[in-house]
Formats: structure tokens, sequence, C-alpha cells
């Protein structure tokens, strides 16, 4: 049987309205909108004209694999605990796309690449501004060099833009957590939001930035071993980075580790809007091209993360089901490039300076 439709699951969601929206003109009455409120779904659904179908499905709970009848390809909005889904997604032969940020379940993920290619179907992780973008733009930017030695990653958020719960959290769960970045036989503990990096974003100006566990780092050390690679995070409200950043020294942040608190902040976040919806990312890079010192460095800016997602997600999407991918689970980088994105964005040239 021929499988044809696309089930996204947290489709109502931030991220996932969007995506669903970019791909019904192409899609219609093909995309499937599953969360846990059959309600939420509905309502999306009316509001597209009926174009989509909405389904009630809970991925922490068992799920049957007859639900997924007909599902060509999966896009999981969501932060999972496990990767039971993931898993029955392969088993059924059908296509994965993931948009979490989460290094750590990224690994699991990673894990189910046997799966993957026993049942002859392909995941792909990573999709998204960061991880996502920032991979494909890193590995652009390697391109130039010879020998690469330092690689800056800065990503800077809008303060006053909708970012969807799921983020909001994801921040504040990594304020109260450290972790390990490995280069060769070097490892240091970070501690997330410190060692603060001052960087000039093109038409934003200089933004204070502090290192944050972003996946994308972990990842591309893999493909760049020699490199040092240092992911960092900030809002384009200088005030807002010095505050987290005070917090953080002041180890205030403990109290988030109460989760009605929790709540509270996140949702004071949705609701205040301080500062823009941009959203602006930094690759600055070290190194030799032959025997010449050179620095490169490419700089992206849009508005609205979470449309910038959406557009990545929707593109890859796309190119899953229209085009024949290798069987197993892959990063974004390994089987897409920049260039891919021309479709979506105006695509930024490198800037290449000789020392």
């Amino acid at each position: 049987m021929h499988k044809e439709n696309i089930l996204i699951v947290g489709g109502y969601g931030e991220v996932g309205g969007k995506i669903a929206k970019l791909l019904l003109p192409k899609y219609q009455n093909r995309v499937w909108i599953a969360g846990r409120s059959i309600e939420k779904a509905r309502q999306f659904c009316a509001q597209q004209n009926n174009l989509a179908t909405p389904i009630q499905l809970d991925v922490t709970k068992a799920i049957n694999g007859h639900q997924l009848t007909n599902i060509a390809l999966v896009i999981m909005c969501l932060e999972q605990e496990n990767t039971q889904f993931a898993a029955l997604c392969l088993q059924e032969g059908i296509k994965y796309i993931d948009i979490s940020a989460s290094y750590s379940f990224l690994q699991k993920l990673e894990l189910l690449n046997p799966l993957a290619v026993k049942h002859n179907t392909t995941a792909v992780l990573s999709v998204g501004l960061a991880p996502g973008l920032t991979n494909l733009m890193a590995m652009h930017v390697a391109q130039q060099f010879s020998s690469l030695e330092k690689l800056h990653i800065s990503i800077l958020l809008g303060a006053g833009d909708s970012h969807g719960a799921t983020a909001i959290h994801w921040i504040l769960n990594q304020l109260n957590n450290s972790y390990t970045i490995a280069h060769q036989n070097d490892k240091q503990e970070i501690t997330n939001f410190t060692n603060k990096r001052v960087v000039d974003f093109m038409g934003i100006g200089n933004r204070s930035l502090y290192q944050f566990n972003f996946s994308d780092q972990h990842i591309l050390s893999k493909h760049l071993p020699s490199s040092r690679i240092i992911t960092r995070l900030g809002f384009d409200v200088e005030w807002l980075n010095l505050l987290v950043s005070l917090i953080q020294k002041s180890r205030l942040s403990i109290v988030l580790k109460w989760q009605w608190l929790k709540n509270i902040l996140a949702s004071l976040i949705q609701k205040t809007k301080i500062g823009s919806s941009i959203c602006a990312l930094k690759i600055e890079a070290t190194g030799k091209k032959q025997q010449e010192e050179i620095s490169v460095s490419l700089t992206f800016v849009e508005n609205d993360e979470s449309l910038v997602t959406a557009k990545i997600a929707a593109l890859v999407a796309r190119k899953m089901l229209e085009q024949k991918h290798p069987s197993g689970t892959y990063h974004i980088e390994e089987l897409f490039n920049l260039e891919v994105l021309e479709e979506q964005f105006d695509i930024p040239t490198v800037d290449i300076k000789h020392h």
C-alpha cells in the first residue's frame, strides 16, 4: 500500500501549526494534526477550512501501529521522554523528522539507526533554527578552510518573539544544568549562561552572549574533531542578558527547580513583549587555507524563530517525500547543505578576511 499522509505531532502548537500551514497548499487533505487535545486539533483544522485531519494522540502512552496506517512521514514537534514512538514509526517504515534541541535525547534517537536501516526508512534529526540552520551554516563555513581551529556559533533570540512553551521550558530547564565540552583530550564542564562573549550582529549591534548547551556544538565536533566549537545564546534586549547572567552567578536559578514557579515564569515570558521578534545567527571561524591564516564569518538575520524552524522542517519534509534518501538516522547536515535553503531564505555569503 502506498502511504501518503503527513502526521504532525504537536500540530496545533507554535511551530507545528506553522509547519502545517506551509505544507497544506501542496498536501491538501494529507496533513494530520495530532496532539493530546482532540478539541485543539479540531479547532486548528477548522481554521484551515478542514483541509487537515484532527486526531488524538498521546505519545507518552503506548500507541498501536494501526493508528499510523497510511502515514508516510511523521514530524515530531514535542520534547519526548523516550524513543518508543520514534522506534514505532521506523518499525512501520515511516519517515521521521524531529525538531528537538536536546542533545541527550538526540543521542538516543541516533541509536535507532539500525532499526531505520532494517525497515528501509529515514529519520532526520536537528531540524530547525538551532540545531539545524546552525549546523548547515557551520559546515558551509568549515568548507572554506584547509585546517579549522576554532568555530563560534552565536544564537540571538528576540525577547519579544512568540516562542513556543516547549522552547521556553527547554531554556529554563537548562539554566540548572551543566554540560561537558570535549575537545581532543581536553574536557570542560560548562555551566549554562556563563563565559560571556560580546558579538556584533550586522544591523543589530553588540550583544552579550553566553555559552549554552545547544546540541549543534556536540554534533559538529564529530565532523570537525580537531576544531574547538562553542555555541552561545543571548537575547536582543541587552539588560535581559545581563539579568539572566546575574541570576546564574548568584545561583538564584536554583529556584527554577520548582515546577510551579517555572510554569509561572514561562507563562510570563510568553505574555510579556519586551524586545523584538528578531532571530539572528552568526558563525565565526579561524584557521588556515593552505598556509595562510584566515577568519570567516557568516550571518543570518530573520524575524520569528518558530517560523524559521517551521520553514526548514517543511522544506525537509517535502524533500523526504519527493526524493530518495539513504536509510538510517541522520542529522540535517549529513543529508542537506546550506544551498538547499535558498528556496526559503536569502542565504548570506561568507565574509573572508586574510591575515
